[in-house]
């Protein structure tokens, strides 16, 4: 028996020797190709870098030219300037425009090809501000304009006089790195600047392969990642040093065991002595047991911080201990009392000083909110970052865009949602302050097709949310729910540990909406953004887009000290009509708090609902898209219908939510849709999302093509007599309560009932809608008809029912 299991431990170290060699063998063969396409990427590197080296060069020298410093003295004719810059436009290869500005009088410049945008003046001011030359980088570049910037400050007396800016072709960079991978067999390699692919090429077969950092071009910041598919190995060597140890173990075990219990005197001796063991353990530990079991059922706090899959395992026990006691007295009908969850976790060794458990109420129908501290906790939001993670995973998706609004509690929310969502292995791009529509538009042009934006929109200044995108579809209903469900059962996925990266992605955005929106003449506009977030960014687009910008209340600030950001409420705009009126301006233009509403007011300081702005949108989208779908919420007028329908659209009622409209978007394939709240989605020209910003951009295309006054533009259209959004607050769960009572129990006689989204009733001459909203525990309501005694008679029957329902509710109507 010896000799056979010698034998085989021999014949096992043996092979296992043999594999490890042979592994060694193909993983050096691996280390040795990798290093060679090294060299093949650095040689190209360095390529790279002597080329735009010798640019920065000669950009260098003629910002020292004593003649450019004598152009720019204030003494000097601006002709003199203009002289040097045509003198000096060949003297550098691949330039496709020479500017020279002085730091007062830098603005974007679209008129001339490559246009001068927002990123090339962020290059500028860092310049000035630095007084150094800036590292190159590529602009605008998912367009045909994109190009290279370098810019480097003119220094008088060691101060910034003025900025040289070259914009050079990107052709001869591509032509360098093709040039080299047209034949490289051993990867796949991109030049990338941050997250956008500035060019790739070399063996496609590769690209799914495993990642390798291939270095950086000297002096920018553009690097070469890799991707390179290596031959599987069956195992590492690592690993099977372990699992010959093991198996070399186990045979010496079972051996040593063989040879001790064929012995029969030895086997009866070892029995008896176990026995006498186990006798003794099983008293012991069933008395341990008892105590502990003893302590959990009669609801002892715990003498120590637990892991959530500690609470979970306990949890369990509890649970069935309790089935078991109250199976046992059933008979005698007794109960027993629930112990008390621990009241902290413990994670990553990161004690999180708060409630386990998340209220469901906080994931609403179309996307989390809550009360910061309260409902809504940074423990909390790390939860949701792991959920949302994991339900991006199975999406297949690896990268998650976040950004946040202007609150004061933003900025550490978004830092545990970002650590949340890298703790589960996803990948987290993090592109800082900015509206809601921005965070959306990065997740199409970033290729992650996910992304979370940290807000409150127009709610109090004490509540945040979050608006979640997974994998292009907005979150709404059940996939909500399913985050909580995550959450509730600790069913997360884990795919490693993910990175971060911070993005700037407002100079994209604003030269995307730029370069789409054309206006037909200059026009005086005032913004009012309620120092919400969209303070930075809409007053730039409007600037850009040739607009004469008044800016009010546009310094952000999450406290909202002037009013509250909400341009659905008329007392929110009060301030805004009195300066259109006062700055004779043709338009003034409202933005909620993350920058995805959009209140409107005439040059007269007529407030403009969304709904009669949804007509002169369906007008123009129709006038190229005939027989377009397009959708409306249940708040808006029933001229709206009628508007479409007129010009060849079709109109179609939907429910009110900017996720549940996106959604119902995708299915109908429809060119537009708006809210009553201000939310506006163009399909037609952009992306399909709810984007203010972009909508003022449209709106102000639209009017600069008219020569009439805003006011008279919009009394062309039909209108009817409204009252505006009316809310009434009631307790958390009331108001979907109380709607259900009322679909149920309500009779209206000659109406048309509809019930898509609470209770809309139309009437021959109006109509009345009470739902329940889906963000805040209230009711909404709206009433419409053709003349005063109409609108009065409608009010009345809504009075009697609603009172009904409830007879203390307090209507304000």
């Amino acid at each position: 028996m010896k000799k056979v299991f010698l034998i085989i431990l021999v014949l096992v170290s043996a092979v296992g020797i043999a594999g490890y060699i042979y592994i060694g063998v193909i993983d050096k063969q691996g280390q040795e190709k990798v290093a060679q396409l090294q060299v093949r990427v650095n040689k190209t590197l360095n390529v790279m870098s002597l080329k735009v080296n010798k640019w920065r060069q000669k950009i260098e020298i003629l910002a020292k030219d004593e003649e450019l410093i004598a152009s720019l003295d204030k003494a000097a004719q601006p002709e003199k300037l203009q002289a040097w810059i045509e003198k000096n436009r060949s003297s550098i290869d691949d330039l496709l425009m020479l500017r020279v500005l002085r730091p007062g009088l830098m603005t974007v410049d679209v008129s001339i090809s490559p246009p001068l945008d927002y990123a090339g003046l962020e290059l500028m001011r860092k310049a000035v501000s630095s007084k150094k030359t800036q590292m190159p980088e590529v602009h605008m570049m998912s367009r045909d304009e994109r190009h290279i910037a370098i810019v480097v400050p003119v220094l008088k007396a060691d101060e910034p006089i003025a900025v040289v800016l070259a914009s050079l072709a990107v052709e001869p960079i591509k032509k360098i790195f093709q040039s080299s991978m047209t034949t490289e067999k051993g990867g796949w390699l991109a030049l990338k600047q941050g997250p956008l692919v500035i060019v790739s090429g070399g063996d496609r077969t590769q690209q799914t392969g495993d990642f390798i950092d291939g270095g950086t071009v000297l002096t920018t910041s553009w690097k070469v990642d890799i991707r390179k598919r290596f031959e599987p190995l069956p195992i590492a060597q690592r690993e099977l040093i372990w699992y010959l140890v093991f198996l070399v173990s186990v045979i010496s075990v079972v051996g040593l065991l063989a040879n001790v219990f064929g012995d029969e005197q030895k086997r009866k001796k070892i029995k008896i002595l176990l026995n006498k063991v186990s006798d003794v353990r099983k008293a012991k530990v069933t008395a341990k047991i008892d105590a502990e079991l003893a302590k959990s059922v009669e609801g002892e706090e715990p003498a120590h911080i637990l892991s959530v899959e500690d609470l979970l395992v306990k949890q369990r026990i509890l649970d069935a201990i309790k089935k078991g006691e109250e199976d046992s007295k059933e008979d005698t009908g007794q109960t027993m009392s629930k112990p008390d969850e621990p009241a902290f976790i413990e994670n990553n060794n990161d004690e999180v000083d708060a409630p386990i458990d998340i209220p469901q109420s906080i994931f609403r129908a179309y996307d989390i909110r809550g009360i910061v501290d309260d409902t809504l906790t940074e423990a909390g939001v790390y939860l949701i970052g792991c959920a949302i993670a994991s339900e991006a995973i199975t999406a297949g998706q690896s990268t998650i865009v976040i950004a946040r609004d202007g609150r004061t509690h933003s900025p550490r929310l978004s830092e545990s949602l970002a650590k949340g969502i890298q703790s589960k292995g996803c990948n987290v791009i993090d592109i800082g302050q900015v509206p809601t529509p921005v965070l959306y538009f990065a997740t199409h042009n970033l290729d992650t097709q996910s992304g979370v934006m940290i807000t409150g929109s127009h709610n109090p200044k004490n509540y945040n949310g979050l608006k979640i995108v997974i994998a292009g579809d907005t979150l709404s209903g059940e996939a909500i729910q399913s985050l909580y469900k995550r959450i509730d059962n600790c069913n997360f996925e884990q795919i490693g540990e993910g990175s971060y990266e911070q993005q700037m992605m407002l100079p994209e955005y604003i030269g995307a909406v730029t370069s789409d929106v054309r206006m037909g003449r200059m026009i005086k506009v005032v913004v009012d953004c309620g120092n919400g977030v969209a303070g930075e960014a809409a007053p730039m687009l409007l600037s850009t887009l040739g607009c004469d910008v008044v800016p009010l209340y546009c310094e952000v600030d999450g406290n909202f000290p002037n009013h509250h950001p909400d341009p659905s409420k008329p007392e929110n705009l009060q301030e805004l009509i009195a300066k259109v009126r006062e700055e004779e301006a043709e338009l003034g233009l409202a933005f909620d708090g993350d920058g995805d509403r959009l209140g409107v007011v005439d040059s007269e300081g007529n407030i403009i609902w969304p709904d009669r702005q949804m007509m002169l949108y369906a007008i123009d989208v129709l006038s190229r898209q005939a027989g377009a779908d397009i959708l409306y919420d249940v708040k808006c007028t029933r001229n709206l219908a009628k508007v479409i329908a007129k010009h060849g659209g079709k109109p179609m009622m939907c429910q009110t939510g900017h996720s549940l409209i996106k959604a119902k978007m995708k299915e109908t394939n429809a060119e537009l849709a708006g809210e009553m709240s201000g939310h506006i989605f163009f399909k037609e020209r952009w992306y399909g999302f709810d984007d203010a910003l972009y909508t003022a951009a449209r709106l102000l295309e639209i009017i600069s093509a008219e020569f009439r006054s805003t006011a008279e533009v919009f009394a062309a259209l039909p209108n009817s007599v409204s009252t505006p959004e009316l809310n009434i607050g009631l307790q958390e769960g009331e108001n979907f309560t109380f709607i259900e009572q009322l679909q149920s129990q309500a009779t209206f006689d000659d109406a048309k009932i509809i019930t898509i989204d609470g209770l809309r009733v139309e009437f021959k001459d109006g109509w009345g809608l009470v739902r329940a909203s889906n963000t805040t525990p209230t009711l909404v309501l709206r009433f419409e008809a053709d003349d005063e005694q109409g609108l009065e008679r409608i009010k009345q029957s809504f009075r009697e029912q609603m009172l009904k329902i409830n007879a203390d509710i307090e209507l304000p109507f």
